[in-house]
């Protein structure tokens, strides 16, 4: 038997086989439970990673794609229509998880980087190199994929480094995914070729994109509905676009006319857009009968629903095509449409800017065209701004961007718009470094105008008086500069003289030289230079290289005005106060277009920051001096039209402060005459307020906008032309030279009696320098007093004080004189019945400016304001006062000559003159 002790080892070692079987059997146990669990991770994962496939081929599958498993999703449909971004992420890292979880899936990765793109986050760049093999290797996403990364980051500021993207690069890529019928790259393409500004605009390019649209493989399966509602609209597209450009036959626009008819079941239904070209081929006559009239009557009954109606109708409206012309509707159509219809905004603008139907208002043209999606817009705006330079536009680096890009794309106009913005005084746009950059290869390719302009910057501070000009190390040598402007003058070009100009008065180039800077400056001029006729303006009021001259400066710088120069109205205006002995501008010149150029914010100082006490700082000064002689109500009207001129002044705070500067006298005469047209209900007292300055804003609509001042009027110091028929200039020229001869050999008052009568010839045609020797010599000659009456020589003394003749010295001494001598004689009565036939008949004596300084000389002459009173009365003149030279009967003169028209009279006598010297020129060359 067996001891207890031995019986346990026993035990134990019997125990020992079991307790290992025991093991064993818990570990194929937990082996099995690894297993299990392993094969369910496996399961989970793969579940999982066939999810993350499927999600992601369902929401990033990608077009034209052999390999891909679901439908086509188009780069525009990977965003969430609720634009919640977290959404895209989702599917992002769904198929990061798929890309890296099958990489034997090749599609996944081009799915993952598309929406990678789309999401836009840092650290992008990494995959571009991805994204270019793939489009190496032909894959159309992958180039619209480098198309939208540089869309993306084109705008970038400068600290961000070069963009991941070159706009070539882009470009190719995208012309790329587009050929390979890719359709959101077609769909790029025309938005491009529609609008810009990456490509130049092209509607012949439109239709062949259209066309390819039509034509593109199919993107995958079952691609959709946009799929085939794109490639459905593309048809109309074309049809539209063929109809609403030039350039194509008349085959095309039949076809596209027929088209849009089916598609708008003649014009009152159907397609919005396909109705607008509808009606705008009847307004044209593209591929139908031109019919303006139905087209209008189409528009007015779209015009209140439809807000792209709007700016068609009103152009027809402004140009009276298809019916009456009526601006001021079609700009009040405009007005309410710009906020909906964006061409709208161009099209006021130009209104607006033309002053045919209100007055000009560039202030707010400028506003309208600032619009960054219109290239246009952006073109006119930037040959606008160089005009305004103190003006200040929102956002200024959208314009510029806008025109690069346009520029870059060829667009016409776009380049030489932008360098000439950025070479004006423009503080917000001046770059010479940048203009010049852009002008470069224009002038390289052959543009004459890029060359000029490249060339006068090759001096930087030319136009400067602070600086002195340094030549810039790029571009063009002095040899060069010198070789060019020989050129240019060969072929009379006007850049080339006022170049040359500009160097010889700063002595670069060429020896300083004022003299010939001055020439070249003429000839600039000459060819139609508007910067050379304000130079040479300056020149003549300076006297650089020139005699001074008023009247020359007064030339040069109104014929520049008249083309356009902002900077030559103001030099105008600012001479006026100067003006008060040689009296030769005009209450136009000098009141109303210096408060003109006031309302529209032009040359204020501290650009308008002193709100109402700018006019107090302006303008006080203006209305003593030479305004004075024109009397109180000349001025009032001469101020009333500022606002016809540029009705932006009466907005509230501007007219308010103009108010406050104007004398009480002007203030009571602008009440009396609103109150006398029915304006203003209220006593004139000159206090200007609420009542009078509504009156006044509703005289400005009434009157509408202030016409070009008369030619005869703007050239106060111009001889009143000869009439039709007259004749050469060589022939008076050669009659004259032999009447003055034979006046100096007479000695005898009997040999002096012909050619005092053929100097009265003369006069009575008009020449200027015969009516001066008879007027300087009337009183003291009885043989001209036995020749020529008291009403000619009024005539001719009234047409030289007016005309103001070169070489004439104190005109109106020897008039005072005249009017003495015909008092002494008496016949005074014939003086007044005189001047009232000359104010008829020379529309620049109805200025009053130039008749009240011209009768102020009546004063001092014994009985000629009681004879102009006297004849005044007795051809019936309402409204004359108590003397015949003050201001009521002045004002009561002009109104009647405008009224009554020319009375004939001077016009008869230079016709019955011009047959006379005929006579003595045939007798003479015999």
């Amino acid at each position: 038997m067996l001891r207890p002790v031995h019986a346990l080892v026993l035990s134990c070692l019997a125990l020992t086989p079991l307790a290992g079987g025991a093991f064993a059997t818990q570990a194929s146990s937990e082996k099995s439970d690894d297993a299990a669990k392993k094969a369910a991770d496996d399961a989970a994962k793969k579940a999982a990673l066939a999810e993350a496939i499927s999600v992601c081929d369902r929401g990033a599958s990608v077009p034209l794609d052999p390999g891909a498993k679901a439908p086509p999703v188009q780069y525009g449909e990977l965003f969430p229509q609720d634009f919640d971004l977290s959404k895209l992420k989702v599917l992002a890292d769904k198929c990061q998880a798929a890309m890296l979880g099958a990489p034997q899936e090749k599609r996944l990765a081009l799915e993952w980087l598309r929406v990678q793109v789309a999401l836009n986050q840092a650290g992008l760049t990494f995959l571009l190199p991805q994204i270019k093999l793939l489009g190496d290797g032909g894959s159309p996403e992958a180039n619209y994929l480098l198309y939208e990364v540089y869309s993306v980051h084109r705008h970038d500021g400068a600290d961000a480094g070069p963009p991941p993207v070159t706009r070539d690069v882009a470009l190719d890529a995208l012309q790329k995914a587009g050929a390979a019928g890719h359709l959101t790259a077609l769909e790029t393409l025309l938005r491009q070729y529609v609008e810009g500004p990456l490509l130049r605009r092209d509607p012949h390019k439109v239709v062949e994109t259209a066309q390819r649209v039509i034509d593109a493989p199919t993107q995958g399966q079952s691609p959709g509905e946009w799929d085939s509602q794109f490639r459905a609209a593309m048809p109309l597209l074309i049809a539209r676009t063929v109809l609403e450009n030039d350039g194509f036959t008349s085959e095309e626009q039949q076809k596209a006319f027929q088209a849009v008819e089916a598609d708008t079941k003649a014009g009152t239904d159907g397609s919005e857009s396909s109705v607008l070209a509808y009606i705008k081929a009847l307004r044209l006559g593209r591929g139908t009968q031109q019919d303006a009239a139905k087209a209008r009557q189409l528009l007015e009954a779209r015009a209140d629903g439809d807000q792209y109606a709007v700016p068609m109708l009103a152009d027809m409206l402004a140009k009276g095509e298809g019916g009456p012309a009526d601006g001021k509707r079609a700009i009040a159509m405009l007005r309410a449409a710009t906020k909906t219809a964006a061409s709208a905004r161009p099209m006021l603008a130009d209104l607006l800017l033309d002053g045919k139907f209100v007055g000009k208002q560039p202030r707010e043209a400028i506003q309208l065209l600032n619009a960054p999606w219109d290239l246009d817009a952006g073109i006119k705006l930037a040959k606008l701004l160089p005009n305004y330079e103190d003006f200040q536009i929102d956002n200024p680096d959208q314009l510029i961007e806008r025109l690069s890009d346009g520029a870059e794309a060829g667009e016409p106009g776009a380049a030489l718009a932008l360098a000439r913005l950025q070479l004006s005084d423009n503080q917000q746009f001046k770059n010479e470094d940048f203009a010049r950059a852009m002008l470069k290869p224009l002038a390289d390719s052959g543009d004459r105008e890029a060359l000029w302009l490249y060339a006068s910057t090759q001096y930087a501070n030319l136009d400067s008086t602070s600086y002195r000009p340094s030549r810039r190390d790029d571009g063009l040598s002095d040899d060069q500069l010198k070789a060019l402007i020989d050129e240019g003058e060969a072929k009379k070009e006007q850049q080339a003289y006022l170049l040359q100009a500009k160097l010889l008065r700063k002595g670069v180039v060429y020896p300083q030289d004022d003299q010939k800077a001055t020439a070249m400056l003429i000839n600039a001029a000459n060819l139609g230079s508007v910067e050379a006729m304000v130079l040479l303006g300056d020149a003549y009021d300076d006297g650089l290289g020139i005699d001074k001259n008023p009247r020359e400066r007064l030339h040069a710088w109104r014929e520049a005005a008249r083309l356009g120069s902002l900077k030559a109205k103001s030099k105008l205006a600012n001479a006026f106060t100067f003006d008060s002995f040689d009296h030769l501008m005009t209450l136009r010149e000098g009141i109303t277009d210096r408060i003109a150029l006031y309302n529209d914010g032009i040359g204020r100082m501290g650009g308008g920051i002193f709100g109402g006490n700018d006019a107090s700082m302006e303008l006080s000064g203006l209305f003593s001096g030479p305004a004075a002689s024109a009397g109180n109500a000349a001025i009032a009207a001469a101020v009333m039209d500022a606002f016809r001129e540029a009705p932006a002044g009466l907005a509230e705070e501007n007219l308010v402060g103009i108010g406050k500067t104007l004398p009480d006298e002007v203030r009571v005469a602008i009440e009396t005459t609103l109150k006398s047209e029915g304006f203003y209900a209220g006593e004139p007292k000159g206090y200007f307020g609420l009542d009078a300055r509504k009156a006044l804003a509703a005289w400005v609509d009434a009157k509408g906008p202030l016409g070009d001042a008369p030619a005869s009027q703007a050239t106060a110091t111009q001889q009143a032309a000869p009439a039709p028929g007259g004749l050469d200039a060589e022939v008076v020229n050669r009659i004259r030279d032999k009447v003055f001869a034979q006046a100096q050999a007479a000695k005898t008052d009997k040999q002096k009696l012909a050619p005092i009568k053929q100097l009265g010839i003369l006069a009575r045609y008009g020449d200027l320098p015969s009516r001066w020797v008879l007027v300087r010599n009337y009183h003291q000659a009885r043989a001209i007093r036995s020749v020529v009456t008291p009403e000619e020589i009024t005539r001719y003394a009234l047409d030289i004080l007016v005309s103001k003749p070169e070489g004439v010295d104190k005109p109106e001494f020897e008039f005072i004189f005249d009017l003495t001598q015909i008092a002494q004689d008496r016949k005074s009565k014939m003086v007044g019945g005189a001047t009232i036939q000359a104010i008829r008949d020379d529309p620049r004596l109805q200025d009053p400016l130039a008749l009240g300084a011209i009768m102020g000389q009546f004063a001092f002459a014994p009985d000629a304001c009681d004879s102009v009173l006297a004849a005044a009365k007795k051809a019936g003149v309402d409204g004359v006062g108590s003397d015949g030279c003050d201001e009521d009967t002045r004002t009561a003169l002009i109104a009647f000559a405008k009224e009554k028209g020319a009375s004939g009279a001077d016009a008869s006598a230079r016709k019955a003159a011009a047959e006379q010297m005929k006579t003595l020129d045939a007798q003479a060359a015999k």
